[in-house]
Formats: structure tokens, sequence, C-alpha cells
């Protein structure tokens, strides 16, 4: 056990007792208050197995700590220590947190979500997951979606097989006879080591808790209500110290499957009580992680609650929507799937990179986030795809979102708002900070228009601008210049980006 440990890192604490219980998951009690500067956390432990119980702690303070464990079991019953917690780490600024409409690191550092979706990545070998962890490095994304239980799906027309079994399961017993009560510390074990090694990449793990990719194959979707807050109390002491994390309640939280077509999706608002999971999960996370539910296209946006977050939304709409969105929900949007990159006959599936890039720049002209994913079969594989199981990324637009995240980190963007008078929302959109910093996107050529750029009140002013202009389908800046506004034209040309620094 280390006595020190660095600022938004885990302390964790390993013990043990001589005392056998029927069912150790759910008979001991456990938990420690951790003490620093007059402050106080409380954090509950959990039964790692094999006799072993652990309770992790995040420290959010530097100095000496000082604990003391309280359980049911005599002999981890009083159990007192300290250690020290040191700065963190150049690359660790903890946790991120909501600001506003935005996303920030808990040491102020803003987070622009750049996210992509690898289903299922943790199961899969090790070489894959290797690989898995190149792609996502690789092309810059730092958010990615993914779900804790095994996915078991082959599309509306058969067309992916999305059925490789894990190697172990995430309760005791087996498919259709499951303890819900008794989890697997295992298959725990494997996912939390998936999550660490996003950590240790700068990558935010957004954990999907729920979903309905088991069509009759597992039953694990057919869990109750008291093993799904059996589950989450598990799931949430187990994860939550690791900075990373994000809660999604669901994937498509507004589907189910019907009963009397095992293969096929309905659309069924109360699969869950979806609320009573939401208020859970932010009474019980010491830490207050991000958290979201998505929904499906055809289904319903979830409704704005306390305990959300921010909005986690699926629609080919990028523009408009997360528009109406922002203004309803005041809170973070993120288009979490807005169709993937790919070859599959599913119009979720199907989409250009040209497509792909194009919504998520509209997704980020709105003042929002989006998400990429990557569904490419080659050949005749139509099981090894990139959505579900990771590998390596073969779409063209990944490169481009790399480009388009290095250009968003040049600006000021979280005090940047929709420059309305720049922006016809079908050609050309436009963010501003005041008239000291622009974002322009040009989504087709449109000769002969004028952009109005500078300070409103004094149309004569003679300003200067740092302008750079980019290829944004071919990555590559094409000029950087000094432009005066009022006399130099900024020609609208397609899939051109520009930025303008005032010069002052």
């Amino acid at each position: 056990m280390s006595t020190t440990v660095e600022k938004w890192g885990v302390f964790e604490l390993k013990l043990s007792t001589s005392r056998k219980y029927h069912n150790p998951f759910t008979d001991v009690k456990l938990k420690a208050s951790f003490y620093n500067s007059g402050q106080k956390k409380v954090v509950h432990g959990f039964y790692d197995g094999d006799g072993i119980y652990k309770i992790r702690f995040m420290p959010e303070l530097e100095g000496e700590y000082s604990y003391v464990v309280r359980s049911n079991d005599p002999e981890m019953n009083n159990i007192t220590g300290t250690f020290t917690v040191t700065p963190p780490s150049a690359d660790n600024h903890g946790p991120v947190r909501v600001t506003g409409e935005h996303f920030t690191y808990a040491d102020g550092t803003p987070f622009f979500v750049m996210g992509t979706t690898a289903y299922v990545w943790h199961y899969r070998p090790g070489e894959i997951r290797e690989r898995t962890l190149r792609s996502f490095s690789k092309y810059g994304f730092n958010k990615i979606r993914m779900l804790f239980f095994p996915k078991h799906y082959r599309g509306n027309f058969n067309a992916v097989d999305i059925s490789y079994e894990p190697p172990c399961y995430s309760f005791e017993g087996g498919p259709k006879d499951f303890d819900f009560t008794r989890p697997n510390p295992e298959y725990f074990r494997m996912f939390e080591q998936r999550v660490k090694e996003l950590c240790e990449l700068g990558i935010e793990a957004d954990v999907i808790l729920f979903h309905p990719y088991d069509f009759g194959h597992w039953d694990i979707d057919k869990m109750d209500e008291e093993d799904a807050l059996l589950y989450l109390r598990y799931i949430i002491n187990r994860l939550s110290a690791f900075r990373n994390v994000w809660w999604s309640l669901a994937n498509e939280y507004d589907i189910g499957c019907d009963e009397d077509n095992p293969g096929r999706f309905m659309l069924s608002q109360n699969r869950r009580n979806w609320d009573v999971i939401g208020e859970y999960i932010k009474a019980n996370d010491p830490y207050g992680h991000p958290r979201s539910c998505h929904n499906i296209t055809f289904g319903w946006i979830y409704p704005d609650r306390p305990w959300m977050t921010h909005v986690s939304y699926q629609h080919p709409d990028t523009y408009t929507l997360m528009l109406e969105l922002k203004r309803e929900y005041k809170k973070p949007v993120i288009n979490d799937e807005y169709q993937y990159e790919g070859n599959l006959p599913d119009c979720w599936g199907n989409s250009s990179a040209e497509l792909t890039l194009l919504r998520h720049w509209l997704s980020v002209m709105a003042g929002g986030y989006a998400t990429h994913g990557e569904a490419f079969v080659i050949g005749e594989n139509n099981r090894d795809i990139f959505w579900s199981y990771g590998g390596d990324m073969v779409g063209d637009s990944a490169p481009c979102l790399k480009f388009l995240k290095e250009i968003v980190m040049t600006c000021p963007w979280q005090e940047m708002k929709r420059d309305y008078v720049n922006t016809d929302g079908q050609n050309y959109f436009s963010l501003s900070k005041g008239y000291e910093f622009y974002l322009l996107f040009f989504r087709n050529t449109m000769n002969g228009k004028t952009l109005w750029i500078g300070p409103k009140e004094d149309p004569k002013a003679d300003v200067e601008y740092d302008a750079v202009f980019f290829d944004v389908k071919n990555c590559k800046i094409i000029k950087s210049c000094r432009i005066r506004p009022r006399t130099d034209k900024i020609e609208i040309t397609a899939w051109t980006a520009v930025t303008l620094k005032l010069v002052k």
C-alpha cells in the first residue's frame, strides 16, 4: 500500500478478514472517512474476490490525509492510517467538470470533447486492444463511448456479426442464469484495466451502464430494478475513484427487445426507471463525474433532470437541433451518435467521410460537441468492426477530425458564441468572442458574399486581424496573413475554415 499518491490519483486500501460470509458482496458493509484540512469525504468499499476487500479514494487536495475505516466486520472496523498527496503530474488535470455549457478539467484547463466509439473493445485480445489504443491516440480522440456489458448484435440486415464472447462474464453463473447479487471481480478488473489504460493516455472513459444489445443471448438485460441498484453500487464503488470516468446511463435508453420477436427492437421508455438510476448515481458517486442518458434517433431525447450534467443525444441533425437543445437545457450538449462513417447497408453505418466531417463541424459551429464512429466491413470480415471491437481505424474522417480539434484548440472556445451576422445556417457559419476572435467555417462556395467582421458599433474602424486559412478536408494550412476586413475580402470557399485574431 503506497503512502503517497498524486492529487486526483487513486489511493487504494486493501483489507481482509478471516470471517466467511454467505454473500460477501451484500453481507459486508465497508466504508472509510478521509480527512484533510478540515474537509471530510466518505467513500464505500467493495469485495474484490478471494477474501480481499478494497476501498478506493481519489484525493482532491494536496497534503496530509488521515482515514478511518468502518465496517460491520470487526476485523476491518476502526482501521486508521495516513498518507501524503503530492502535486499532480504534468498530464494530470483532474476529472472533467461542467462549467456552463462547456467542460473543464478540475485544474481549470478547458476540455474540448473529441469523441469516438468502440463499444466492447475492452474484452478483445491484447494485440487488438493495443491497436485500438494506438488508434485513439493517433487521431486525438479524448472521450471513448464503451459499454460495460458485452454486446450481441447483427444489425437490421444481418450485415454485422457482433458475437464474440467475453473471456468471462460480469456476474457469477452463466448465460440466462446469472446471479446478479454476485458480481464477477475478474470481469470488473478487466474493464477497469481498460479505464486505467485510457487514463494514462489522457482519454475519458464514457462508461455505458445499461443497453439493450442482448437479444435473449445472455439475458443480462433482464436484471430487475433491485439488482440493478446493487450493480450500480458495486461499479460506482470500484470505478468512481478513476478521474477519467463518465457515466452514461444507457445506450439508446428508449428501446428494448421485442419479447415476441427477440431479434427486433421496439420503442420502450419504460424499460427501466431512468430517473431512479440517475438520482442513485448522483447520490452515490462521491466525485460527481459527468452523467447523461443517450437516446435512439427515432425515440425521445431524455428530458432535463437535475441529475443530468449534460445532454447526450443521437440524431443526424447536428446543427439546428444542437442549437435548440442548447437553448432548452442550458447545459453542454454532445451529439454522441450522428451516424457512423462506414459501408454497412444500415443507414446508421454508411455515412461518407465527407458527411461525417460536415456533421462534426456543424456540431462545433453550433457551440456543441460530437462523437465519431467507424463501421466498415473489410472484405468478408463482418465481425471485427471498429465501432464495436476496435482495432485499426481505416476511414478518412478521423485525420480530418484531429485537424478540426487542433484548429479549435487555437481558439478561446468556451468564450465564443454563435455569430448570427456571419452565419446563414446553410453555407457559412461563424463563432466569435465579441470582435476579438472569430472561427469561420464554409460549407459551400459563395461568390460575392461579404462578411461583416469587426466592431459593429464602429463600422468604419480600420482593425487588423491575424488570419489563418485552413483546408479542412486535406488537413493543411492554406495561408497565414494579416488582413483588414474593411478592405480585404474574405473569400467564402467550400471546406475552408478561418481563424481571425484581433491585432491589438
